[in-house]
């Protein structure tokens, strides 16, 4: 059995292995291909799943619906994510913008607010008006945490940024738009 890191690396070799091969059906001109690499997405309406960043929606989601929420790495890990309205407008400028504009064939990362999981929990508070973050159980879990504080915190995407695209430049502003499209 394949231990959960090699698991999610090997996860990464595929999507790596998909991106290139874009790259080169475009470069031969069998397609016009794109790629971008998203963020961590929050905050995604519906259930929990099985994704080690789910908790990035979780902690939030839940809460603000009255539910207690588990946030498996310490409150001030440092992540990286985007709304689901900046993911969706990163996907749709890809695929709109000219050949000359996007530049390289090689894949894209989309821009990423950074944040930590206690300054996502208090924009939830100050948002909602309340301490909804009571229902916040802080247990840092022994397979998930040690992937999260693995990925990158900080996200550098001067082509992305080039395209006119930027990160949410506050996190209350995404428990706006959560609580605006989820009543």
């Amino acid at each position: 059995m394949a231990l959960p890191g090699t698991y999610l690396r090997n996860l990464g070799i595929q999507k790596f292995i998909g991106e290139q091969l874009v790259a080169d059906y475009t470069r031969k001109g069998f397609a016009r291909g794109r790629s971008v690499r998203l963020m961590t997405v929050s905050v995604r309406p519906g259930k929990p799943n099985a994704a080690a960043s789910s908790f990035m929606s979780g902690i939030i989601r839940e809460p603000l619906a009255g539910v207690r929420a588990t946030c498996p790495v310490p409150p001030g890990t440092p992540v990286a994510l985007s709304s689901p309205r900046r993911t969706l407008e990163g996907i749709l400028r890809a695929a709109a913008v000219s050949d000359v504009d996007w530049g390289s064939r090689t894949a894209l990362n989309l821009p990423a607010l950074a944040t930590t999981p206690r300054a996502m929990a208090d924009a939830m508070d100050r948002v909602a008006g309340y301490a909804a973050s009571d229902l916040i159980d802080w247990t840092d879990d022994p397979v998930i945490g040690p992937i999260v504080r693995s990925w990158p915190a900080h996200v550098e995407t001067p082509r992305a940024n080039a395209l006119g695209l930027d990160p949410e430049t506050s996190f209350d502003d995404i428990v706006r738009e959560y609580l605006e499209g989820n009543p």
